[in-house]
This record gives structure tokens, sequence and C-alpha cells, in this order.
């Protein structure tokens, strides 16, 4: 099996689909699982950057105007949003070579190659590479940049580490399946495919 087809083997059919703009009951549990995962990881990261520099307190680049710090923050957050995606993007083009859509959905944002199926292993690449990869590197950041930013880091970490909460969550269902499915990311909708047993 490739990385990826444009064809669907006729062995294969729909086991599991999932559309966020028609189950917005799972779309609100996603939205408050991300939020709890958020607040958790924000929790851990200060607890372990307190090992490394005690005394170490949260704060927006040191300043008290508020509108100033909000704006500081949406940008952060915008800045973790776009970086997420643009990662799912770069490992959707990886295993197709196909040019990546990019969207935005009601709370959430994706990336997306519409018409290609992925095997398992190149999906779950795909879909945790965000999360993986931008938490070693933000960790990494930490350490070296200035004080004043440190508040900045830690949002954006714990920002794009709750936006992987719909990644982490369809990641599993396809871990979970047997390795021959294929799996369709058309960014709002996910459809996974079994191997149908032959009579």
């Amino acid at each position: 099996m490739t990385h990826a087809t444009q064809t669907l083997p006729k062995t294969h059919s729909l086991a599991w689909r999932l559309d966020m703009k028609k189950d917005p009951r799972l779309n609100i549990l996603l939205q408050v699982g991300a939020t709890i995962w958020y607040f958790a990881v924000a929790w851990l990261l200060v607890q372990a950057f307190n090992t490394w520099r005690p005394g170490f307190t949260l704060s927006i680049l040191g300043t008290q105007q508020m509108l100033l710090s909000l704006a500081v923050s949406l940008a952060a957050i915008a800045g973790a949003i776009l970086l997420h995606e643009l990662v799912h993007g770069l490992f959707f083009w990886w295993f197709s070579r196909a040019r990546p859509s990019f969207g935005l959905g009601a709370g959430y944002a994706y990336a997306a190659v519409p018409g290609w199926y992925f095997a398992k292993w190149p999906y779950l690449v795909i879909g945790l590479s965000p999360l993986v990869l931008l938490t070693a590197l933000g960790l990494l950041a930490l350490l070296v940049v200035p004080a004043e930013w440190l508040s900045l880091l830690f949002l954006a970490i714990a920002f794009n580490a709750g936006g992987a909460a719909g990644d982490i969550f369809v990641c599993i269902r396809v871990a979970l399946s047997p390795d021959s499915v294929l799996v369709q990311d058309l960014g709002d909708v996910f459809e996974l495919y079994r191997e149908t047993p032959q009579a």
C-alpha cells in the first residue's frame, strides 16, 4: 500500500464518518475537551518551567495595559493556529504531493487534500505532527527566548495543544483500526474506510 492514493480500492468500504457541520453535539464536545486540555497543558507547562526557573509568574509581556495584552495574546493564538494548520498541510503535501487547501469552520480551522485517501501510519503522522513538532519546538524555544516573551510562548504552546484535541480524537480512532484502513480527510468531514471481508 502506498502512502496515499486518489483511487479507493474496491476492497474498501466506508466504516466511520465524522461530519463537523452535521454533528454540532460532537463539535461542542470537542471544543469543551480542547478547552480542558488547553488549561491542563498550560498548568503543566508552568509547573515544569518553575522547576527550571523558580519564582516564574505568568504575565503578558509584563504590561498592565489590558488592550495591548489582549491584542498580543490574540496574535499569539492566531500564530499558533496558522502554524498548526501549515504543519498539517506540509505533511498532507509530503505524502500526496498534492496542494492542500485550508479553511475555517465553527470553532475550528483545518487543512485538507480532498480526493486523497491516506494509509493508516502516514495519516497518523499528518494528524499528530502539529502537536508533536510544535510542542517540541516551543519547549526548546522556552530555553532561549527573552523572559518577557515567555508568557506568550506558553500561551501559543498550550493553544496549539488545545487545538489538537480533534486531531487526537480522530487519531485514536485510526490507531485502533486495522493497518489496512484508508482515511480521507476533507477538513470538516473525516472518513475511514475498512477493507471489506471477502466472501
